[in-house]
């Protein structure tokens, strides 16, 4: 038990998080390490499951995927010999709105061969911008001090709150002119089109795209409580015209 116990604020140091933050991440994970006696078997993460499924459906998303980020990291350190990971039960999925499901897609957040396709699926997943937005996003839009990133499109200006997840994603790519940079240049529609593919195909999820992941981020947006104005808005829409076949048949 020590070794996993030990491993994390080892884990926890490479992450930029607020004091909040980082204060649940180690509650969450010293709970997890006392639940199943810091031995990752299939048999202590069922035991675990079992503890939290009379949980609030929200302590339970924020347990489930700190723990899936620690695991990824216990492994990738090698500090467990077997990849293992918490799925989300179904009873804590959200209704499908009007026949679109929301998705679990938890596995993005954990490391990659294809990072430049991860960040461009995270950035799409989790702020709705568009693949062109990403690619011609200057790092002097992003400020970590207030973990927010600015997209100024067509003379409109959205100032967008970011997670610190999300932040801690973007922190590598802060060095150079362009988010994602080419020499002091954008890559081409094209190539960050590739990048994104590739990504989803490493994830076995052939099946989304740019446009998917959006509907993904609007999904999410609903989940939360967020009005389809408010959507619309952090989407750079004129209007929620295009967005009311969401709304009807949604169920919070």
């Amino acid at each position: 038990m020590s070794n996993i116990r030990e491993a994390i604020p080892i884990f926890l140091e490479n992450k930029s998080l607020s004091e909040n933050s980082r204060a649940s991440y180690t509650y969450d994970l010293e709970q997890f390490v006392k639940q199943t006696d810091g031995q990752i078997t299939e048999t202590k993460l069922q035991l675990y499951r079992a503890f939290m499924k009379d949980l609030k459906p929200s302590v339970q998303k924020r347990k489930i995927s700190s723990v899936n980020q620690f695991l990824f990291f216990l492994y990738q350190e090698k500090y467990v010999a077997t990849y293992h990971r918490l799925t989300t039960p179904k009873s804590l999925k959200s209704a499908p709105v009007s026949g679109f499901e929301m998705l679990d897609l938890s596995s993005f957040w954990e490391r990659s061969s294809n990072e430049a396709g991860r960040l461009m699926a995270l950035m799409i997943l989790e702020l709705g911008l568009l693949p062109t937005e990403i690619l011609s996003l200057k790092t002097s839009k992003v400020s970590m001090d207030f973990q927010i990133l600015t997209i100024e499109k067509a003379g409109q200006r959205r100032v967008l709150e970011l997670t610190d997840e999300l932040s801690q994603a973007l922190s590598p790519y802060l060095t150079e002119t362009y988010l994602l940079d080419n020499k002091g240049s954008t890559y081409s529609r094209q190539w960050g089109f590739r990048q994104l593919e590739s990504f989803l195909l490493e994830k076995g999820e052939t099946n989304l795209s740019a446009q998917k992941l959006r509907e993904q981020y609007i999904l999410r947006q609903l989940d939360l409580g967020r009005s389809l104005h408010d959507i619309a808005k952090n989407l750079g829409l004129k209007s929620i015209t295009t967005l009311e076949k969401y709304r009807d048949g949604y169920k919070n």
